[in-house]
This record gives structure tokens, sequence and C-alpha cells, in this order.
């Protein structure tokens, strides 16, 4: 699991310490969907109440599984017209019907 981006001005050279959520590579990916996320619920005028806390605990141990293909994992809310929000929320299969979770 790996994205270009996040390298200094000096090719080649990271800097794990002086990422937001700390040195975790996988943490930082993660924020990078997080900020994503957020913004796509705001383009989109949805109520985004989540924290990057409670997105890292939907997607601890799952991020493998992330994409956009049947059967891959996606974040969707249970309740269209309540907030993004750790209670509103629920992993699910991509192609499953009526809330399958994982």
């Amino acid at each position: 699991m790996t994205f270009r981006g996040y390298v200094s001005g000096q090719k080649g050279l990271v800097f794990p310490e002086r990422w937001k959520q700390g040195p975790d590579n996988t943490k930082r990916i993660v924020n990078r969907w997080f900020l994503m996320a957020k913004a796509q619920a705001k383009h989109r005028d949805e109520p985004w109440e989540m924290t990057f806390e409670d997105y890292w605990s939907f997607w601890n141990g799952y991020t493998d599984r992330r994409g956009k293909k049947a059967g891959d994992l996606q974040l969707k809310r249970i309740n269209e017209k309540a907030p993004w929000h750790n209670s509103n929320c629920v992993l699910e299969q991509r192609g499953q019907k009526n809330g399958s979770t994982t």
C-alpha cells in the first residue's frame, strides 16, 4: 500500500517524524483518505462530524481490502440524511445490498 507524494524537496528523502499522524506509513495513507473523503463530503454539502480517530477505527486492519472492485470495502452511511459520524457509518462490501457488513 503506497502512493506517491510526501517527499521532501531533497530528492528521495522522507521525514516520517514530521508526518501529522506519526511515523506509521499506514496512518499517513489513511489520513490522506480521510482528508479526501472529508473534502468530497463538503463538495456534496453533506455534514461531516467524523474525526481522524473515528475514521482510523473503521479502517484499522482493513486497509488492504479498500478498493473500487466488487467485494472490496467502502465506508457508507447507514442513514443518508444524517451526517458522516462513527455511529452512522459502516464498512460494507461493494455490490452488497441491505447493509451487509464485514
